[in-house]
Parts: structure tokens; sequence; C-alpha cells
């Protein structure tokens, strides 16, 4: 229970009154009580951000005040609302003055994303740039706002996000999708992750107040074996809808009348199922509602979250059926997807109430599972760090050239693409020889060819531009051997279409047969 501060008179509410419910209405909503401390940090950093002066500092100190006194039900507010205090009396209080802000800083845009591209966006952005972000920091120490807990600590998390939406350079309008992703699903993100994202964003965007997010849509979790659900019934959760009651939220899951009936007409009805809302709570049916409309009805039990404390990330999920004795490959499926995430069971769980799986990470699921329509070749998705990375390396193989040797690696701190360096740096050497031989070049350019591979998911390919400019007129006039030119397309990322399209169709058909045998 949180104190409100609107006013009774009849007045309108002050800019720090309105922060300061904005911040409140924020951690009521919280299903992941562990992520407040970067909600606090964040909404201070907007409020900082905004250009409070010493009388709105004192006023929202004094309101901080009134605050903790209320009836608290969670200890993370009370401990994040301490926090800001603690802050404002070190930072303003006990100086007499406001802090000196410059305003805003203007960068430039890099990208404007359409609804689709934005979901692919945040799915590889939560699942495959953020855990490596995170672990450079971790390993780095170098920010002190990320706090040593067990685990991954959340303002290690949110820090991630920032770096990678900060060097991003997204513009507002992209930023603004990215707190209404209706085209994603629980299967696809960790909503603790996207409760932080969000956290980050309207800082950025410059916004106390945050949208209420949806619950909906929702996905499938498991469904016990001796279940009468229809085979299909996944597709049925994707059409669910939430229906407000007194004793709380519930989610209906229409079913088509004739699998109603064949439900019904069992004894004993078996519809035990596990659903999952964009909130991260777990729901498990209660009744199936027959009548004009069929549903079966949901109601909420608890919330899943990842455990990040031991080697590998683990899940504790709740099966739909309580047993004693597991036997049959019906109850030991091969692996689960959810999060973005495939896990597979690492064990099972029986207490007093119900069974348990415990599962154990596997993989990250790929874009093209989660988010296909985004995923048509219109736009790449990867993050600035990469092309920073590419730009580090363009650097170093500038200087190398420049001196005439492979050896300078001072200043390039990217240790997995030293064997794609070197790889480079002989190529370069090759194509500028005297009498290059093209058979050579051939070779090498396969092996650049291996050594990016593994990279390829990360990284792309290696940009055209990467190579000094001799290099690339050099290969201008290289058309008239078909195998160089299809190895070139296969290497580089933005090779000119001069290259890219053979003058001889003929010698460039037999060649990619011979290329491909």
């Amino acid at each position: 229970m949180f104190t409100s501060f609107a006013s009774t008179r009849n007045r309108r509410a002050s800019l720090v009154e309105k922060d300061l419910e904005a911040l409140l209405a924020r951690m009521r909503r919280r299903m992941y009580p562990e992520t407040i401390p970067a909600l606090a940090s964040y909404w201070l950093k907007t409020v900082y951000s905004s250009g409070y002066n010493l009388r709105r500092w004192k006023e929202l100190n004094r309101l901080l005040q009134l605050a903790w006194c209320g009836a608290f039900q969670d200890g993370a507010a009370q401990e994040a609302i301490t926090d800001i205090q603690h802050w404002i009396r070190e930072s303003v209080l006990q100086t007499g003055e406001a802090p000196e802000f410059t305003g805003p800083q203007e960068d430039s845009v890099r990208a404007t994303l359409n609804s689709e591209q934005v979901a692919a966006y945040t799915v590889r952005l939560l699942n495959e740039w953020l855990p490596i972000e995170v672990s450079r920091l971790l390993v780095s120490q170098s920010d002190s706002r990320v706090a040593q807990q067990e685990g991954i600590p959340v303002l290690a998390i949110a820090t991630a996000l920032e770096n990678l939406l900060t060097r991003e350079h997204l513009s507002r309008e992209t930023l603004e999708k990215l707190l209404d992703l209706k085209a994603l699903s629980p299967e696809a993100v960790y909503p603790a992750d996207l409760e932080i994202l969000r956290d980050v964003v309207l800082s950025l965007v410059g916004r106390t107040s945050a949208p209420t997010p949806s619950l909906l849509p929702a996905t499938l979790l498991c469904v016990a074996p001796e279940s009468h659900l229809p085979a299909d019934y996944k597709w049925f959760v994707q059409n669910a809808c939430v229906v407000e009651r007194s004793g709380g939220d519930e989610v209906h899951v229409p079913i088509e009348s004739a699998a109603a009936l064949e439900i019904l007409n069992k004894e004993p009805v078996r519809i035990g199922s596990i659903i999952v809302t964009m909130d991260g709570r777990w729901w498990e049916p209660v009744n199936l509602q027959s009548g004009d409309r069929q549903f079966v009805v949901y109601r909420p039990f608890g919330s899943l979250q990842i455990d990040y404390s031991g080697e590998h990330a683990r899940l504790r999920v709740p099966w739909p059926e309580y047993r004693l004795r597991w036997s049959g490959n019906g109850y030991f499926k091969e692996s689960l997807k959810i999060f973005g995430r495939e896990w597979r069971v690492g064990h099972w769980e029986v207490d007093g109430e119900r069974a348990w799986m415990h599962l154990v990470f596997s993989r990250v699921l790929p874009v093209t599972d989660l988010a296909p329509p985004a995923c048509d070749g219109s736009w790449r998705l990867r993050p600035a760090s990469v092309d920073m990375a590419w730009a580090a390396l363009e650097r170093s193989v500038a200087i190398s050239v420049a001196a005439k040797s492979g050896d300078p690696l001072e200043q390039f701190h990217h240790p997995e693409l030293v064997p794609l360096r070197r790889a480079i740096l002989r190529l370069i050497e090759l194509v500028t020889s005297r009498r290059p031989v093209y058979e050579t070049i051939e070779t090498q350019l396969r092996a650049i060819r291996y050594l990016e591979s593994p990279l390829t998911s990360t990284y792309g390919r290696v940009p055209w531009k990467l190579l000094p400019e001799a290099v690339r007129t050099a290969f201008l006039r290289a058309r008239r051997y078909p195998v160089l030119l299809i190895l070139l397309t296969e290497v580089f990322e933005g090779v000119p279409e001069a290259l890219s399209r053979s003058p001889e169709p003929r010698a460039a058909s037999a060649a990619a047969a011979a290329h491909s045998a």
C-alpha cells in the first residue's frame, strides 16, 4: 500500500508530486521486486536530467519522507526510497545547491525501426547482446554502479542495456516503440529483463511515468499428458483475453464448441495445463466455462524467475499434475521453450502442493523462431558495438599496413578477431604483391571464410570497406576469375555490384558448380 500525494484541494499537483506518483505507480505494478533498484536509479536519473532546482529537491525529500512513513508491503520499495533520500541529502541538501545540469546532448540518429523490426531488435537485445555486455561489465568491474551480489546484479543489467541503447543511437520514435511491444510473447523474452529495459528507455526519453504494460499475449508453457485439451491448443492460447473479477484477474482462453463438448463428455474432465503471461506469472485452469461461448478459465498462482546464481541459468516451473512417481517419455520432454531460451529438464521435485520441473538453460532461441516477420534482410540486426569492433579492426589493419608489419596490437582489444585480422593482413599482402597469384588469393579467401564462420552470428561478415582502397581496386580488375568473385561475396559484406555480378554468366555458372563441388 503506497501513500498517495494527489491533492484533495482544488489545485493542480506540482511537477514533483507527479514525478513521485509516477514512481510509486511503477513500484506498485512491479512483478519482479528484485528489479526495483533499477527502477529507482533510472527514475532518479530522469528527475536529475529534468533540471530540478533546489526548491524542488527539498519538496521531493519531504514527499519521500511521507512515502517512507506509509504502509509499505515491499521491503525492496522501502529500501529504494531510502536510497533516493540518502542521495538527495548527500548531493543536494548538505551542499545547499542544486546539482549542475548542462542538458541532454543531441546525438545523431543511427536507425529508425518499424514495429516488426523493433520486436526482432528487442529479442536479440535481451537474449543475445545483453548477456555479452553484462559479462564485459562484470569482468572489467569498471562501473561503480555495478554492485556485488549473488547472481547477476540488477544494476549491471540496467547499465548494460543503457550502454547498448546509447551506442545504437535509435530515434526517439523507435525508443517509444520499445515501451509498447505488442508483437512479443513470454516465449520470446524474459519479463524481468523487459521491466528493466522499460526503466532505461523511459530515462533515455526523459519520462517518469510509464504506460501500463499488457498481460497479453500469453503463451502455453506445458500440457499434462492425460489432458483432454486439443493438440493445437497452443494456438487457442494466443487468442486469450483478460477478464477483471473482484477476486483478481482471470485469463480466458476461447475454445471451439466441438472441442469443449468432447472434453465435457469425458469423466473426469482433464484440462491440466500451464500458461504464462507477459508479466512472468504462471496461470492454471480452474474450470471450463460453457454457454454461448466456451472458455478455459485461468487464475494466477505465482511468477517464474530465472536463477543465475549457479554455473548455468536455471528455472523452476510448475507441472500441471501432481504425481509421486514419474515414468514414460510423456513426462520428460526433451526441451521446453520459454523466455527466449530453450531449457532441458534437470530433475523433478514434489512438495506438499504440486510437482515442479527444474530446468537447465540449453541455448538461446534464434530470432527467426521468435520474430520471423522482421527477418527479411531489410535491416541488419546487430548492435552498434559490432560496428565499433569492425572500425577498430579497420584502424588496426591500416596501422599494420602503413607500418608494413603485422605486429602492432596494442590498440586492438578484440582477441576473438585477432586470427581474422592476421588472415586479412596476409590477403592484403598477396593482393598488393608485384605479381599476384590468384590461386593463392583464392586459398586465402577460403581461410578467411573458415575463420569468420563461428563469428558471423555475432559480428556478421567482414565489411568490404575494411580492405584498403588499393586492395578493393585490385579486386575490381579480377572479374575474369568467377570463383574469386563468388568467394568475395561470401566473405565480405557490401561487395560492390560491379564485383558481385560477373560479366561472363556461363563461366560464372561453371565456376559456381565447381565451387560447390
